[in-house]
Order: structure tokens, then C-alpha cells, then sequence
């Protein structure tokens, strides 16, 4: 069966019409500030199954991007039909309102019935072995998902649950009497166990407790809470005046060991508690709502269950009494943003007898951050219930159903969009395109809502598909996000978009660029290149950027044996080759980088020296392989020196045998400096020497091309990039898994799945999914678009001990568009800036997209430092400009982005494209939180000089940081930027030069 997507009945073009012929009513979603991304969708119509009793709905969005709905729907006759019976089920849908959750077999073991089988996408709870249960012997649903991760789960009041989950017999007893009970899930909707809310000792005393809520911790615990009916208990184990109804909270591991004990959730023993729905979290703890003698309160708690002082009256809170009506819970709304907010929301009428929907925000101590009328722009006649959502900016969306005072229209569900700091984004709007207010529309009613990284999804029980049964809608939207440029997010472009080479020619089709830094001075720029003279044959050619800013210089990729610049074709047998490779050493003060590339120089005279190519192994007339030569630059001349000649990777000490094809070995994998100041070179290789077909193969050299370790086998299979060199050793990423070796080659460990972080990304060879780490830093970062959810992630696990850390969305989830593949970079204070393709809403072409975001080890979490934005120059929604295929390298205070494609050479995207075809070029932008880079420097060492100048009078003062310079550094004068350089003799800091009319001084500091 698929979802009911439209009004199968009378009316749907009536209301259409009408409704927007008149004025002064609410407005479409998409005129008010959200964009539906989805039609209404019907989920449990008749021919699917509805018993007609409808209700107690729920909704969450998983991090997944996948919508959790839940509803309750009793069969009138359960002895008669059980399979039949949803005291509480759930399913999953995506944003366009498609199915996710497979029709599953459900098979009863309940004794009276067992053995009996239904086949359907309405699920409950699931027993050890993994089977699904039945919705009978529950009741209640309350539906969240993990703010904090992977996950979500259902809980329920559970009378019978034992029935089926024979497991949990012991626990009840028998008694057969309510008990809050969780079901945990992962993403996919794969059980993870079952959860009680009480200890079974507690749970056996006389009287039942219903589940008030429930919700994941961002310690990776849940706390339950449950309206008690063990009315003794509140004197005799609370120490209360009299029995009565109260509300307790437990905190457990999600494997159910006891975190914290039960407790009582109010801080007065003497009132009666009362809860349904109501507890909401932050990052750095947990609020429940409850009735506190009536009194809509909430109180506090830590991550670890300790209580934040005492209840805190909505009412008095908002100022305005509204805001603590709505009793237990059942109509109103309390949510947490999963950062430092919650949001509340009920309904009254106020001192001037008017209906009323009032919201407020309370930041993560209790205090009130906003608090207002939501629909201030209507006249409301009636209101029914309400909800509310909150997203981790603090922007909040209110969902009600009600009548109006300007329009003869029966109950319909409504909402608003606010910022975060409470001002409208937009007015008033009716949720469902196909139920408005107008006179045909029938009852749509109590609506549930859930915002999360710019989506929302918004349910409703509505009667407008069946008319007379309740039936379960929902709608998703987005809040749309538009990237925009790198000064809508803050930072500034010290280096404004630069094409590597023009030779006013059409690049071949695989040449795109790749990129790294030098220290902290020189960004480099690999690209491939048209030979000298020729317009079919391929070289390979690096820019030399200052990371401060400043004049480029492109040098060539490879240098012959006498330490020449060669710039002829490089490749026998493939033109249109694979990229090369560019890797710099990161410490600072690092003068080493390493070029890769595809390359025949065993053919090419300038490259025969040392009789390197006689050693045995036949590379045949045409072979090509992944060939690396090392380069010492003078970052202040921008001068490089070849320090090794051009060497074949993986099978340059390989004494016999014959290359199978032309095909030798490839990049394929990437080229890296390690922490200690040794070349890492990782290549797809065909050779046969360590394994049949494609396999992943890393060697080990020195700055100078001395092997450290030989090649060996890393991998079956091929690779792209997926080479990352942290603190103490290097990861490589294949076919899914992350190996981890020591600097000197030696395995970490067994391969670790990418899969840990819970999020399906691509397990291909990695050309839309990739790795990055930085020498400073135990942490390994992955990106890509994920498989399951139109999302780019970013995730990131510790090489210590090779576990996971942290996942985070990086594309908003209202930044809608195309994506194609991701890459990333990360710099020495674990900020990492994830580059990826897309097709932003309203552009003809691809458009790179970047954003920044920073990882907190400690906290286990990414916190963003900049929305995403476009990061050239040259973008534009209509025409050729086009922007792909990118790489990123970053300083501490600095960020490279470089991409091909078509774009305006001067600058002036407006006026349309007008380079060669994808064009390779980059741009140099800021960090947005620029700090020094703390990374010990090349040489030793942990400090490295900056240096400062100040006037006084008739001279300047050349200072260092720290006085005097560290051991080996000198101060050199000359009379340009380019030299010649003398030592200043005498002094090495400070130095004081008179201003007057001689030449120029230039001073630097060099180790």
C-alpha cells in the first residue's frame, strides 16, 4: 500500500479556492517562513488498518532525517482481533513522505493466540531475539528520537507487555498492571532493547505507574519518567504528609543498569504530581513538566539526575497565567533543543476573554529568554491543542488546531515560525495544503510537532481523507536555507579566486585539483597541465600560495635528474590521467613537500640517472605508476629544490618480474607528511607484486626517498584519496573500514567500521567520501553525503584507541539542492571545514558549498562555526558559472578552497563564464576564529618565533615572540623580499633600523 496523498473526497478544489480568495486568514506555510517538502500524507487509513480510534499521537525526526510517527488505536474488539490491536505502534517515513519502515511479519506468542501473523509497516516493540511484538498489552505511545545521535525509540504504559516478551515475565510478577516500559532503536528502526522505568521491586508494590515521558541524555543515558498511582509511595518513601498521585524520574544506561534511582520529580512532597508528555533535555541536562496541584511547573535536573533547584511555576514564570495552564500535559507542548533552551506552550483565554496560544523559551537554568502571544494576527474562536519545537538556533514553531472568528470552518490545524529570539518569521499558516480553513473542510485536530536542523514534521489526527474516522496526517517542511557568500558568514577573502594555469585550452575530463598546506605559510595547489607545446598530452604543475596573501607562483610538478623544471609530457599511456597529488609537511616551519602523480619517467631521458630503472622489474615502453619526488621550498622566494629524484612508489625496489599492463600503479590514494616529518605514500596498485588486481599499497620514506617501510598491502580493492596523517601516525580509509598504523607503518589495530558512527556513508573507494586528520591531533575526521538522508555528516573518531567520537550534520536541513561529494580538512585545534557539491534551490548549475565546524574531544561533539556559504567568487544562480570537484586545506587562520569548472576569469560572475572548461583555480579565505597554531615545529622544538614591528621617532623595532629568538633561529637582512639574505650581526632580537632615505630593509627570521 502507499500513503494517501490526496482528499479522495468532496471539497479538495472548493477549499483551495476559497481559502485563498479571502483575506485576513492565515497564510500558506511557504508565504510564512517554512517550505513543505512533502504533501499531506494520510498514514493509517482504512485500507491499511484504522480501528477508528485514533490518538495519543507522536513525532520526532531522527538524525537520519527519517520521521518517527507514533499513535495509539485500540481495536474495539481486541479478543476478537489482536493482530489488529495498536495500543501503540510506530513507523518511520521520510521527509517526502514515503514509506522506510518494510512490511514486517508479526507473529503473536501471546497464549491465547499464538502463532497468529500479520503482515504490515505499523510496528511496536521487539523481543531479544528481534522479533516484533504486537500492539496489544500497551498503551499511550510517547515518541522521541536522540538529539544527541543515533536512535529513537517509543515508550509506552505497559499492562501486559510480558505477554510477548516472555523475558519479562519475572518482572511484572503476573500482576499485569501498568508500568512504564521504552523500546530503544537504532536509525533504521533495528531494535536495541527493551527498558523499564522502575526497578522491578518498585514495579511490584501495590498500585501502577503510567509513563508521564521519557528521552535520551547527551551522556548517552535515558531517563523515564512515570506518573505514579503507588499513592502510598509519597509518603512512605518520599516523605509526604498523605498519599497521593505523584510524578518520579530514573535514569538508566541504555542497557538498562541503574544510573540514578528512582526520585520524586517535585521539590514539595505535599502536592499531587500529575504528567502526560513533558520532558525535554538540553545538553547539559533535563526538565520535566508536570502538574503540580493543577499548576503547570517544571523542574530541573543535571545529566546525572540531581535535582537544579526547586519547581518553577510556568505561569509566574511567563507572567502570564496562560503559560501554566494545561494540567498534567495532555494539550500542551515542552520541548528541548538538545543545546540550552526548552520551549512550552499551552492555551487559555486572557483577562480580556480572548482565545490565546502562549509560548516561552526558557534558557537551560530556568530563567525566561522570550515568552509571547504566537498568533497574535488572527482572531481565534476556539483552541484545542498545542505543541511546540525547538531547534538547536533557538528558533521555535508552535502547532495548534482551532476555529476562527473570521471564518466558517470547523478545526484546523495552524501554526508559526518565530526566530530565536521570539520575532515572527512570518504570520500565521494553515499546516495542510488540503485542509483550510473553509466551510468544506472537516475536523483536523491535536496536532504534535518536531523541529530539527531546519526540518519539520508536524502530525495531526484528521477526519478530511475518511470523513468520520480519525485518521493519522503529517506534513514536512524545511526552513530554507540559501548559502550564501563567505561575508554572510563572517569571514573575509584575503586571495580572490586564481586560476592555477590557463593555457586557453579545455582541461580533459579527470583533472581536477588537489591541495595542502606548508607550515603554516604556503598553501600548494596541485594541478594537471597540457604539456609544453601540446594540446593532448598531460604534465602536472603546483601553485605556491602564501597563506597570508600575496603573489602566486606555479612551478612544475616533477623536476628531471639535474634538477630542472621539466614541462614535458610525463605519461605514456593515459592523457587524460588522474589528478596528481600534493602533500606539505604541517609543523611549522616546514620546508618539505611531496609531489604524486601518474607518470613514465623510466621512458624520458632527463630521468636516468643513478640507473634507477635497471633494477629487474620490467615497467614495459608505455607504464605508468604513481611516481613521487620531494621538494625543500624557500617560502620567502617561493623557490623550490628538488630533494629526491622522481621515484616509483610502491615497485621501486621491486628486482624482477614484468608490469602487467600499462596500468603499473595510480593515484589513486594521496601522498602525506607525518608528524615526524616522514612521507607517507599510499597508491592504487596494479602491479601484482603484493596482491592480484587493485590493491591498496603503502610505503614509508624520509624527506630524502630513504624507505622507512617497504611497501606493503594495506587492502584489497581501489582507492581515492583516504589518506590522513595524525598525531603520532596515519589512517587509511578502505572500502568501508579505517586502518590506523603508528609513523612507522605498524598496524594500530584491528580496521575500525565506519559504521561505528552509526550513519550509513558511501563504502566505495571514497571519491565522494573522504578522511582528514592533522599531526597535532589524535582525531580522524570522515565526511560524505550520507546514503539514507539528503544530508552531508561529518564524523570523527580518536586514534588512541580507535573509537568513535562524534557525528554532526554539516549541510542545514533546510540548505536543499543536488549533493554530490564531500571532502574535508582539519587543522591543528580540530576545526575541520567540509567542502561539498551542490545544487542550491533556485540554480541552474553545481555550486561548491563549504562550512566550518569545531570538534570538542571532552564534550564528544561538533559545535558549527559558520552556516554553509559558497565560498568563490564565481557563483550565480543562471548561467554557466559552475563550480565542482573540490579540495580544502586550512591553517589555524586560514582556509584554501580550491574546485574546477567554468567561471569569469575577471571576477565578474554576472557577466557569465568565459574560461577554458573546467578550469582548475582557488581562493583563500579566513579562518573564522583565528588562533595560532600550537603543533611543535619542524626541527624541534615547541615554540615558533612571530615577529612584530613598532615606530618610535626616527626607527622601527623588529621584535620577536618570544626575545630572544628560540635556539637556531637568526634574524637576516636584505634589500628585498627575494634577498640576497646576510645575518644581522651582533643582536638577534630586537633589532632597530633608522627610517630616512636609504634603501629598503627587509628583515626575517630563519632557522
Amino acid at each position: 500500500m502507499t500513503i494517501r496523498r490526496m482528499l479522495l473526497c468532496w471539497g479538495t478544489a472548493l477549499a483551495v479556492a476559497s481559502a485563498s480568495a479571502q483575506d485576513g486568514l492565515p497564510g500558506a506555510p511557504e508565504e510564512n517562513g517554512l517550505q513543505p517538502v512533502s504533501t499531506t500524507v494520510y498514514i493509517n487509513t482504512s485500507d491499511i488498518l484504522n480501528n477508528g480510534r485514533t490518538e495519543s499521537l507522536g513525532i520526532a525526526i531522527t538524525s537520519g532525517a527519517h520521521v518517527v510517527v507514533g499513535w495509539e488505536d485500540d481495536s474495539p474488539t481486541p479478543a476478537d482481533a489482536p493482530m489488529d490491536h495498536l495500543g501503540a505502534t510506530w513507523t518511520l517515513i521520510d521527509t517526502l513522505g514515503e514509506w522506510v519502515t518494510p512490511e514486517t511479519e508479526i507473529v503473536a506468542r501471546h497464549p491465547d493466540y499464538a502463532g497468529a501473523t500479520a503482515y504490515r509497516r505499523f510496528l511496536s516493540f521487539f523481543r531479544p531475539d528481534g522479533s516484533p511484538t504486537p500492539g496489544t498489552g500497551m498503551w499511550g505511545p510517547k515518541i522521541k528520537a536522540n538529539p544527541f545521535g543515533d536512535g529513537f525509540g517509543m515508550g509506552v504504559t505497559g499492562w501486559a507487555v510480558a505477554d510477548e516478551i516472555h523475558e519479562l515475565e519475572a518482572f511484572d510478577a503476573g500482576l499485569r498492571q501498568d508500568s512504564p516500559y521504552v523500546q530503544l532503536l537504532n536509525n533504521a528502526g533495528e531494535p536495541l532493547g527493551v527498558l523499564t522505568g522502575v526497578p522491578a521491586a518498585y514495579h511490584q508494590r501495590d498500585g501502577g505507574i503510567r509513563i508521564g515521558d521519557w528521552h535520551y541524555l547527551a551522556n548517552g543515558n535515558i531517563v523515564i519518567a512515570g506518573e505514579s498511582r503507588q499513592d502510598a509511595d509519597l509518603e512512605a518513601v518520599f516523605g509526604g504528609p498523605a498519599p497521593n498521585r505523584h510524578v518520579i524520574v530514573r535514569v538508566v544506561s541504555p542497557t538498562g543498569e541503574e544510573v540514578r534511582a528512582t526520585q520524586l520529580a517535585s521539590s514539595d512532597s505535599s502536592a499531587r504530581g500529575e504528567m502526560w508528555h513533558g520532558l525535554a533535555v538540553t545538553r547539559n541536562g533535563f526538565a520535566v513538566r508536570f502538574s503540580d496541584n493543577g499548576a503547570g511547573v517544571i523542574r530541573l535536573f543535571n545529566n546525572d539526575g540531581t535535582p537544579v533547584g526547586d519547581n518553577i511555576n510556568l505561569g509566574e514564570l511567563a507572567e502570564e497565567p496562560i503559560a501554566g495552564t494545561g494540567g498534567r500535559g495532555d494539550g500542551v507542548g515542552f520541548h528541548g533543543n538538545g543545546e540550552d533552551a526548552y520551549a512550552a506552550v499551552a492555551t487559555g483565554v486572557d483577562a480580556e476573554e480572548r482565545r490565546r496560544v502562549w509560548v516561552t523559551v526558557i534558557n537551560a537554568d530556568g530563567t525566561r529568554r522570550w515568552t509571547r502571544d504566537v498568533s497574535d494576527d488572527v482572531e481565534l474562536g476556539t483552541v484545542g491543542r498545542c505543541d511546540v519545537g525547538i531547534d538547536g538556533q533557538g528558533r521555535v514553531v508552535v502547532v495548534y488546531n482551532g476555529t476562527l472568528l473570521t471564518a466558517d470552518s470547523p478545526s484546523v490545524v495552524y501554526g508559526r515560525l518565530f526566530a530565536a529570539d521570539g520575532a515572527p518569521l512570518g504570520g500565521t499558516f494553515y499546516v495542510s495544503e488540503l485542509e483550510m480553513p473553509d466551510p468544506v473542510t472537516l475536523v483536523s485536530r491535536n496536532p504534535r510537532v518536531a523541529f530539527r536542523n531546519d526540518t519539520v514534521a508536524v502530525t495531526w489526527e484528521s477526519e478530511n481523507i475518511e470523513p468520520g474516522t480519525r485518521v493519522v496526517a503529517a506534513r514536512m517542511f524545511v526552513v530554507p536555507v540559501k548559502p550564501g557568500s563567505i561575508e554572510s558568514v563572517g569571514l573575509t577573502r584575503i586571495v580572490p579566486d586564481t586560476v592555477i594555469i590557463n593555457q586557453d585550452l579545455d582541461a580533459l575530463g579527470n583533472w581536477e585539483p588537489y591541495v595542502s598546506v606548508l607550515g603554516t605559510s604556503t598553501f600548494l595547489v596541485e594541478g594537471n597541465a597540457f604539456a609544453r607545446d601540446t594540446s593532448d598530452q598531460q604534465r602536472y604543475v603546483v601553485a605556491l600560495q602564501p597563506a597570508a596573501g600575496g603573489a602566486m607562483r606555479t612551478v612544475e610538478g616533477f623536476y628531471a635528474d639535474n634538477g630542472t623544471p621539466f614541462a614535458d609530457a610525463i605519461n605514456a599511456s593515459r592523457q587524460n590521467g588522474n589528478p596528481g597529488r600534493v602533500a606539505g609537511d604541517r609543523r611549522p616551519g616546514g620546508v618539505h613537500y611531496v609531489v604524486g602523480g601518474e607518470t613514465s619517467v623510466h621512458t624520458l631521458e632527463p630521468f636516468q640517472s643513478g640507473n634507477r630503472w635497471a633494477g629487474g622489474f620490467d615497467r614495459l615502453d608505455n607504464g605508468r605508476y604513481a611516481t613521487i619526488q620531494t621538494f625543500r621550498l624557500d617560502t620567502a622566494t617561493l623557490e623550490p629544490t628538488p630533494v629526491t629524484l622522481a621515484l616509483d612508489s610502491a615497485s621501486g625496489r621491486v628486482t624482477s618480474g614484468f608490469a602487467p599492463g600499462p596500468e603499473i600503479s595510480r593515484f589513486g590514494g594521496d601522498v602525506a607528511f607525518l608528524s615526524n616529518g616522514n612521507v607517507l605514500s599510499v597508491v592504487d596498485d596494479r602491479s601484482g607484486n603484493l596482491g592480484e588486481g587493485a590493491t591498496m599499497v603503502a610505503t614509508v620514506f624520509t624527506p630524502e626517498g630513504a624507505v622507512v617501510k617497504e611497501s606493503f598491502a594495506v587492502a584489497p580493492g581501489q582507492i581515492w584519496a583516504n589518506v590522513a596523517a595524525y598525531q603520532g601516525g596515519f589512517a587509511i580509509r578502505a572500502n568501508g573500514m579505517l586502518h590506523f598504523f603508528d609513523n612507522a607503518g605498524n598496524s594500530q589495530g584491528d580496521p575500525v567500521d565506519q559504521n561505528t558512527s552509526g550513519h550509513s556513508f558511501d563504502r566505495g573507494r571514497g571519491d565522494g567520501t573522504r578522511i582528514a586528520a592533522h599531526i597535532n591531533s589524535p582525531y580522524v575526521f570522515l565526511t560524505g553525503k550520507v546514503t539514507d538522508a539528503p544530508v552531508v555528516r561529518v564524523a570523527a573518531w580518536d586514534a588512541r584507541d580507535r573509537s568513535f567520537v562524534a557525528v554532526a550534520d554539516v549541510s542545514e536541513g533546510g540548505f536543499r539542492g543536488d549533493f554530490d561529494r564531500a571532502v574535508v580538512a582539519s587543522d591543528a585545534l580540530n576545526r575541520v571545514v567540509v567542502s561539498w557539491v551542490a545544487r542550491p534551490e533556485g540554480y541552474e548549475q553545481n555550486q561548491v558549498a563549504a562550512r566550518v565546524l569545531e570538534l570538542d574531544g571532552t564534550a564528544k561533539s561538533f559545535r558549527p562555526l559558520t552556516a554553509s556559504f559558497l565560498p568563490f567568487i564565481n557563483e550565480s544562480q543562471a548561467g554557466a558559472i559552475r563550480t565542482i570537484q573540490m579540495s580544502v586545506a586550512l591553517t589555524t587562520r586560514q582556509i584554501l578552497v580550491a574546485a574546477k569548472g567554468e567561471i569569469n576569469l575577471q571576477n565578474q560572475p554576472a557577466q557569465g563564464a568565459n574560461s577554458p572548461r573546467e578550469i582548475n583555480f582557488y581562493t583563500v579565505i579566513s579562518h573564522p576564529d583565528p588562533k595560532d597554531d600550537p603543533t611543535p615545529p619542524a626541527g624541534g622544538g615547541d615554540v615558533v618565533p612571530r615577529l612584530s614591528v613598532t615606530r618610535a621617532g626616527g626607527s622601527v623595532t623588529v621584535t620577536s615572540e618570544p626575545q630572544p629568538l628560540p635556539a637556531g633561529f637568526v634574524l637576516e637582512l636584505g634589500p628585498t623580499v627575494n634577498g640576497p639574505w646576510a645575518p644581522q650581526v651582533g643582536a638577534n632580537s630586537p633589532v632597530t633600523v633608522p627610517i630616512g632615505t636609504e634603501p629598503a630593509v627587509f628583515l626575517r627570521a630563519r632557522r
